[in-house]
This record gives C-alpha cells, sequence and structure tokens, in this order.
C-alpha cells in the first residue's frame, strides 16, 4: 500500500486518503505542448524534484517569490518518493498551481516508479476536483528515453485514474472526472509516440479491468464471445467462437464437463491477428465467468471474487486489441476456453473420468480444480494451430497466493529461451514473474491410476499445488514450446495500490504485448 503523505496547500493541510477511490475508464485528452512552463494556463502544474538534489528551476522560483526555496530550506518538501507539496501561485504565472512531486533518490529511479509516481498523481488531481492539469515530467533528466519516459506517464495517469461505475445510479454527479493531460516537452513528435502507445496499453488494461470488474450474471461466457466479436469486427481480426454443439462435435469434453453444471453455455473462442505474418504465437486464457467450485462447493467467504475467474482470457482479449491496434508484425492466436463451474444437477462429480481433445483421460479427483481442465483442452487445440509457442495465463491456484501473494505471477515453463523472453519482458514492464520448478516429482504426482492423469496432485492434493496444476496443462502441450502463468494473485487485488485499482489489475496486459512486440 502506498504511504500516506501531507499536501501543504497555503492555507490547510489535505491528507491522502488511504481508501482513495478508483477512477474512470473514458477518453481522456492527451496533448503535448512545447511552452514555457510558466505560461501554460492549467490548474495544476506538475514538477518532479529528486531528493538532495537543488531545485533548477530558478525562474519559477523567483516568479514565485523564492516560496519554492523556502520550501526545502524549512524541508516541508525534501523530494523523498510519494512525496508532495502544493503551493499557489496567486495568478503570479498561468498555472494556478504548482504540486513538487518527490522522485526519491535519483540513483533508485526507473519507470516503474515514474508509472507509480504518475498513479499517485491522478488520484490526488481527481480527490483535488482538477479536471486539467500539466506535468513536466517528462523532461527529467534521467537515462530513460523521452518516448519511453511519456508512454508511462500516460500509462500512469491513465491506469492510476480508473473506477468501475457501470451500476452506480446515485451520486454520479459527484463522480469527479480528469478531462486533459498536459505534457511540457521540447520534442513534441517523439514524445506523441509515447503518448499514442501509452494510451492504448493502458486503455486496453482499463478495458480488462472492466471486464473483470463486472457481475458474473452479466460476463457469462456468451458475453465475453459477444465481446470478442465485435472487437474482431472493428480491429478486423479473424474469430471463430465453438458453442457448446461445435464442443460436442470436436469431442472437447474437459470444457464440456466443466460446465455440465450450469444453465450458460460454454465457449471456446479463437481470434487471430495478421495471419500472413512469419511468427506465430498462441496465447491462452482461462475464462471461469464464475467459479463455485462445482459439487466440491467452495465456501462462501471464498466465492465472492470468483467473478474474477476468467481474469486470464479477459487478458488474452485485452492483448488482442492492443496487437492489433498497435499492427505488430506477429501472427498472434488468443484462445479463452469460457464456461461457468456451477453444481446443477448434471453437474461433473468427484470420481468422473473425462476424455480430453486430445484423447487422454482424465480423473475428477475435485471439481473445484476446473481451470486445468478448460485449459487442457484449449491447450490442446491452440497446439494444433503449429505456434512457435503456447503461453496460458490463469487464475489458477491458491496455492500460488500462498507462495508468492499479490506480487508476481507464478512462470512455469519447458523451455528455458522462452522463459528468458518472458522474464525480460516483465522486467520491463514491472509485471512480475517468479519462477517455479518443473520436475518430474512433479508429473508423477498428476499420474492417473485408473486414468492417464488425475486433475489433482497425490497426496492431500495440496502440496505444490501451483506447479502440480500446471503439470498438469503441461500434459497436454506434445512438442511445443510452452510457459505457464498463474496469476491468481496478480488478477485481483484486495486493497488499492498506486495504479493498480481494488478488484481487477488487468495484469498481464503490457507484458504480453512487450514479448509479442520483441519475440524472435
Amino acid at each position: 500500500m502506498f504511504s500516506i503523505k501531507l499536501i501543504e496547500l497555503k492555507s490547510k493541510i489535505i491528507k491522502i486518503s488511504k481508501k482513495t477511490k478508483n477512477r474512470g475508464r473514458y477518453k481522456m485528452k492527451i496533448n503535448v505542448l512545447t511552452k514555457k512552463l510558466t505560461s501554460v494556463k492549467t490548474e495544476l502544474l506538475v514538477i518532479g524534484c529528486f531528493e538532495k538534489e537543488k531545485f533548477n528551476q530558478q525562474e519559477l522560483d523567483k516568479k514565485l517569490k523564492g516560496e519554492i526555496t523556502k520550501a526545502f530550506k524549512q524541508k516541508k518538501f525534501e523530494g523523498e518518493f510519494k512525496q508532495f507539496y502544493s503551493i499557489s501561485t496567486l495568478k503570479s504565472i498561468a498555472p494556478e498551481k504548482i504540486l513538487l512531486v518527490g522522485l526519491g533518490k535519483k540513483k533508485d529511479f526507473s519507470l516503474e516508479k515514474l508509472r507509480k509516481i504518475n498513479g499517485l498523481i491522478s488520484k490526488i488531481v481527481c480527490d483535488s476536483k482538477i479536471k486539467r492539469f500539466a506535468t513536466t515530467l517528462s523532461d527529467i533528466n534521467v537515462k530513460e528515453k523521452l518516448e519511453d519516459k511519456v508512454q508511462t506517464i500516460t500509462e500512469g495517469t491513465i491506469l492510476g485514474n480508473y473506477q468501475f461505475t457501470k451500476y452506480k445510479t446515485e451520486d454520479k454527479d459527484k463522480i469527479n472526472e480528469l478531462k486533459e493531460l498536459i505534457i511540457l516537452s521540447n520534442n513534441k513528435a517523439i514524445a506523441m509516440k509515447g503518448v499514442k502507445k501509452g494510451k492504448i496499453l493502458a486503455e486496453a488494461v482499463n478495458y480488462v479491468r472492466d471486464l473483470v470488474n463486472l457481475p458474473p450474471s452479466d460476463a457469462t461466457p456468451s458475453y465475453l464471445a459477444n465481446q470478442a466479436k465485435s472487437i474482431a469486427k472493428k480491429e478486423k481480426i479473424k474469430i471463430k467462437v465453438f458453442g457448446k454443439k461445435e464442443l460436442e462435435k470436436k469431442k472437447m469434453n474437459a470444457i464440456l464437463g466443466v460446465s455440465r453444471g450450469s444453465s450458460q453455455e460454454p465457449k471456446l473462442i479463437i481470434l487471430e491477428t495478421n495471419p500472413n505474418a512469419k511468427k506465430k504465437i498462441a496465447i491462452v486464457g482461462k475464462g471461469i465467468t464464475f467459479d463455485s467450485g462445482g459439487l466440491d462447493l467452495k465456501p462462501s467467504s471464498y466465492m465472492l471474487d470468483m467473478k474474477s475467474d476468467m481474469a486470464g482470457a479477459a487478458t488474452v482479449l485485452g492483448t488482442i486489441l492492443v496487437v492489433a491496434k498497435l499492427k505488430l508484425s506477429v501472427n498472434v492466436v488468443g484462445i479463452m476456453a469460457a464456461s461457468e463451474n456451477m453444481p446443477g444437477q448434471s453437474a461433473q462429480k468427484p470420481g468422473d473420468i473425462v476424455t480430453a481433445y486430445n484423447k487422454k483421460t482424465i480423473e475428477i479427483i475435485n471439481t473445484d480444480a476446473e481451470g486445468r481442465l478448460v485449459l487442457a483442452d484449449a491447450v490442446a487445440f491452440a497446439e494444433e494451430q503449429k505456434p512457435e509457442a503456447i503461453i496460458d495465463l490463469a487464475t489458477l491456484t491458491g496455492a500460488c497466493v500462498v507462495a508468492l501473494g499479490y506480487s508476481a505471477a507464478a512462470l512455469i515453463s519447458n523451455d528455458d529461451k522462452l522463459k528468458k523472453s518472458i522474464k525480460n519482458a516483465a522486467e520491463k514492464t514491472a509485471e512480475r514473474v517468479w519462477e517455479l520448478p518443473l520436475w518430474d516429482d512433479f508429473r508423477e504426482a498428476i499420474k492417473g491410476e485408473i486414468s492417464d492423469v488425475r486433475n489433482l496432485g497425490k497426496g492431500k492434493g495440496y502440496e505444490g499445488g501451483a506447479i502440480t496444476a500446471a503439470t498438469f496443462i503441461e500434459s497436454f502441450v506434445k512438442k511445443v514450446p510452452w510457459a505457464h502463468l498463474d496469476m491468481a494473485g496478480t488478477a485481483w487485488f484486495i486493497e488499492d495500490k498506486e495504479y493498480s485499482p481494488k478488484g481487477g489489475t488487468g495484469y498481464g496486459v503490457r507484458l504480453l504485448v512487450e514479448l509479442l512486440e520483441n519475440w524472435k
């Protein structure tokens, strides 16, 4: 959780709330100007300062009659990371207020810190009922390229400004919306490139957040299919949707088995970008739109946020959207395995045996281990599309949250080169992953006694649970390099962070886009 700081506004002290509200997904204008900062007409001008570095905007300080120097001398502001100090300009310059922003020690600076600070700034701006503000943060003197800095500022501002208000009917007039961000830069052309990419990425992440935050009565498998169709039509993407009849015809019994207890029809949604590209990658997402646990019913306290169990599929859809908008020169096959897991009268039972799409038999040990079942059919189908690699994403196991908390997704893969590429993308985007081993011990744990495999490891079932779940999925991949990302802890937050809200986070979109953009 971000730390609480104080903002001094001449006449009063304002505390940044620990319970800062989530911001909205709407089209914010972002402009780049080359004006002098003292002449920009705006409600607020943001200026970044590193800790223990001399303030270098002497002309500005002079026009403010030394107020900035005074703040440093009196130690009201020292440039510590996430420290904020506001000064009224009293109409001595065009901006109405100055917000000094602490960037911390220069040697510790990173683009992720810049993203975090901009997420916080957007929250402060909205809490202060400010509609438009300008920032000089793209011009801070660091090694990072201008385009990357501007992209990061854009991402942080849009992501930090998110809120989910679709079902709000009261006090809608009290919801403040940031209308415009002005980025001050000496190179408008390069800066605008950063704005364009940052907007595409951040708006796609917020779209994924919206999908994950929707109630499960609305975000059904059919809803996801319709969303995919809408995007495919708009972006001119190839799409196929297999409903129950098509799944039965193809004998995708692992997906069908999970859906048996639900009145909602399962869907396998296949999208494809740039089919003529030389490089082909498959990304596969778990799309359990609500997970009750099936007949192995979850405790009620564990069920409330199970609308988020389709986050992997939502991330696949958001990634496909960005790939199309950025026109990446790679053929991406996005597969979403969508179903509910409910305890209806026809529900799959512990002890059942199903024959998957690739003819492998599965004993159902526990109906709450359903995500790996829908992914089994989906990755087997993905391999038939002859990709260079398959990456699946899923909110798969509570064991992953126990191991890694909410800080990183678990990475498990059968290919060193693929693992390295994913780690590099994770490092660049700060969407962290942590590798877990894939040893034969875990493969032994999912071998069946009366079937080929079992959907829960031997023993009590939870030992090495994140790994045995991934190993089960791996058993449905024959030869293609494969990686699994268990995003159970990173796809859904239980509290706000700097630019990630409580609820759906949109994790994985930026990571996958970075990976695909640099695929070799």
